[in-house]
């Protein structure tokens, strides 16, 4: 069939159509044409909140549709009330509802429309659009109706029923289209109106911020979109209904079905964005609430226990160790001092076995103070994670935590005790004071002396030379303490080099055999790292670094950041963790240097240079001498590695071979491990 020129064919005008249908539905066209023009539409103010046009709304809408329910003999459940009292804008609503009826059906049409209104609307907030456009349907549709029920016995209201055409609207009530409009609770009216109260609502929480978080900035700039379907989705109701009483053509019924999947989708995706904010307000709220009643107005540990772990005064029970039964928050730590051991279930061995010890002497101690263990597990959880978690728990005599507990207060928790990686241990008072943030530096160092983990303690226990609390107790040597106690030069050693320690052995050796240090003064090699049968032990050089970095944490935390001999020597130390070996020379227990691998070798190598200096110095002086010689000659600073420790970390640190501040680096490492591609 020829067609006339500069015409399309049938085929031709399918196809066009449905581009342009597909165009109206794209969320990016749909964006571009109204945010150019209404971007900054919040400049008028409603003096009515927007909840009372709400319920204007649902009171007219729900009204309307139980007279539906009398033309079909059906009883409406329940009373209906409403006491609010709006002032709305009557010209704007007029003009709104003039552009509801009589429209032609289709998706363009609908757009046009839309773009009219908010046209009219324009400065309006865009939940007050929406709201405004639904309030004059709602008027137009509750107008149809009122005279409805009265038009038997009021001949006012039966002569308005006829001009209204209410008939010709009652042959409707039963077709698909009438009900998937208005009268499903799932209708594409309900599903509007639904919307509005979403947007409202996260409107309502923009106040409680002056910075916007990221979920309420992401709900917020979707608000434009959602307010255009609302009121699309409106003006084809509108059209819709206007058919069934002029006896037009209707909507089609393939985009009714379309309007309710784009209008369901967008409910959905608003909807889960206001979950969202919720959760998030809620933890926001929780952390104000925690900082407040943890560090500036104290109140009963077992209620912030309680808000800690669910947010809530009363939590699920806890499971006592002792007993294996579980048993509630306030009645086991109410009046208590708390420890709280914050890890994830990779907490060590050593860890447990220390804080077992700290456990079993608090009660032998009868003291007031009650561990709970809090595990972080992070969802989705692993396969092995239930069993690791009964098993650990299985070890510990103090209270848990159950499995699947999720912790509320885990904000305050990563930001205000920054927990990481590694067991965090917090002790708080009765009043929920926080007596020492980050405990577990103060046991694996000291383990029971720590008791009970105050400042004064710590500072009573930092008096000690760092040695006496750092060195000695990994070594099995048994006349180690007759050496200390007489004063004895002592050169402890240790590496991860084999061969380095062998070198060093052999250089002391030679030394020793020297006149000068037969007569002079001798020296004592003391070995770190064997075991009690003389064999390497890793897993006893993993515990001795940890409390290294715990003495120095806790120096740090409790003296300050100025650079000290203390803090400058144990901080040398840690900085050869990862060198082929390293030595502190000690006097009794007071500690006299520290040198690496390649200093200390050079030091026994320059012996014949400096041994003379023992014919007018002790040997300990002349080899500090000798060593600090050495050192200037062949300075280098050292590179200090963080671990992820929990807790108070220095972030100013000097260097402990130059008088300067280290520099502060930022390293990343991927979480999931494994080899590099």
């Amino acid at each position: 069939m020829d067609t006339a020129p500069g015409s399309l064919d049938p085929m031709q005008s399918s196809t066009f159509k449905e581009q342009m249908r597909k165009r109206h539905y794209n969320d990016y066209f749909v964006y571009g044409s109204i945010n150019f023009k209404h971007f900054n539409d919040d400049s008028t103010k409603i003096d009515i909140p927007i909840p009372n046009y709400i319920s204007a709304i649902e009171s007219i809408v729900t009204a309307a549709n139980r007279i539906t329910d009398t033309v079909h003999h059906r009883e409406s459940e329940g009373s209906l009330t409403s006491n609010v009292v709006i002032e709305p804008p009557l010209c704007i609503l007029h003009r709104i509802s003039s552009e509801l009826s009589c429209k032609p059906p289709g998706v363009e049409s609908a757009h046009d429309v839309t773009q009219k209104i908010f046209e009219i609307l324009t400065n309006y907030p865009w939940e007050a659009k929406a709201a405004l456009a639904l309030l004059a349907f709602a008027t137009d549709y509750g107008d149809l109706w009122h005279p409805y029920p009265y038009s038997h016995t009021d001949p006012l209201a039966k002569s308005l029923a006829i001009i209204k055409r209410v008939g010709m609207l009652k042959k409707h009530l039963d077709s698909l289209p009438y009900q998937q409009v208005l009268l499903n609770p799932n209708s594409l009216i309900q599903m509007c109106l639904q919307a509005i109260k979403c947007m409202n609502e996260i409107r309502e929480f923009k106040k409680y911020y002056l910075n916007d978080p990221l979920e309420l900035a992401s709900a917020l700039r979707q608000i434009p979109l959602v307010t255009y379907w609302v009121i699309h989705i409106i003006v084809v109701s509108g059209i819709e209904l206007s058919s069934y009483l002029t006896e037009t053509e209707n909507q089609p019924q393939v985009y009714l079905n379309e309007l309710s999947n784009k209008i369901t989708s967008v409910l959905t995706d608003i909807e889960r964005q206001l979950y969202d904010i919720r959760v998030q307000h809620e933890e926001v709220d929780l952390y104000r609430w925690l900082v407040d009643h943890i560090e500036h107005f104290h109140t009963n540990i077992a209620l912030v226990v309680s808000k800690l772990l669910s947010g809530k005064p009363e939590t699920n029970p806890i499971i006592d160790g002792s007993t294996q039964k579980e048993v509630g928050v306030h009645e086991s730590l109410s009046g208590k001092n708390v420890i709280l051991l914050i890890s994830g279930l990779d907490i060590s061995e050593d860890d447990i076995k220390a804080i077992h010890n700290v456990y079993d002497e608090l009660k032998t101690r009868g003291t007031n103070y009650e561990i709970v263990w809090i595990p972080i597990i992070p969802e989705p959880y692993h396969g092995d994670d239930p069993k690791r978690y009964e098993y650990l728990r299985s070890t510990m005599k103090w209270y848990s935590i159950q499995f699947t507990t999720r912790i509320s207060g885990m904000r305050y928790i990563k930001e205000k005790w920054q927990f990481r990686e590694d067991p965090l241990v917090v002790v708080l008072n009765p009043n929920s004071k926080v007596e020492f943030m980050n405990a577990i530096h103060l046991i694996r160092v000291w383990e029971n002396e720590a008791i009970p983990f105050t400042q004064a303690r710590t500072e009573s226990l930092l008096k000690k030379h760092w040695p006496e609390s750092t060195l000695h107790k990994f070594t099995h040597q048994p006349r180690l303490p007759n050496l200390i106690k007489s004063q004895k030069s002592i050169i402890f050693y240790g590496g991860r080099n084999p061969s380095w320690i062998q070198q060093f052995e052999e250089k002391v050796e030679i030394l020793k055999n020297d006149p000068l240090i037969i007569d002079g003064g001798s020296f004592e090699i003391v070995r770190i790292g064997k075991d009690a049968i003389g064999e390497d032990d890793p897993k006893l050089m993993a515990r001795f670094w940890k409390v290294q970095w715990g003495y120095f944490i806790v120096k740090s935390q409790i003296k300050g950041l100025s650079a000290s001999e203390t803090s400058e020597d144990i901080l040398r130390l840690v900085s050869y963790e990862n060198e082929d070996g390293w030595a502190v020379v000690t006097i009794g227990s007071a500690p006299l240097l520290v040198g690496n691998d390649i200093l200390i070798l050079r030091l026994f190598d320059d012996f014949p240079n400096w041994k003379q200096n023992l014919h007018f110095k002790a040997f300990p002086n002349a080899f500090r001498d000798s060593f600090n010689e050495l050192a200037l000659k062949t300075h280098e600073c050292d590179r200090v590695i963080f671990p992820e420790f929990s807790g108070w970390i220095p972030m100013i640190v000097n260097c402990p071979g130059c008088p300067r501040f280290m520099q502060k680096d930022i390293a990343f490492k991927c979480c999931h491990g494994g080899s590099r591609m």
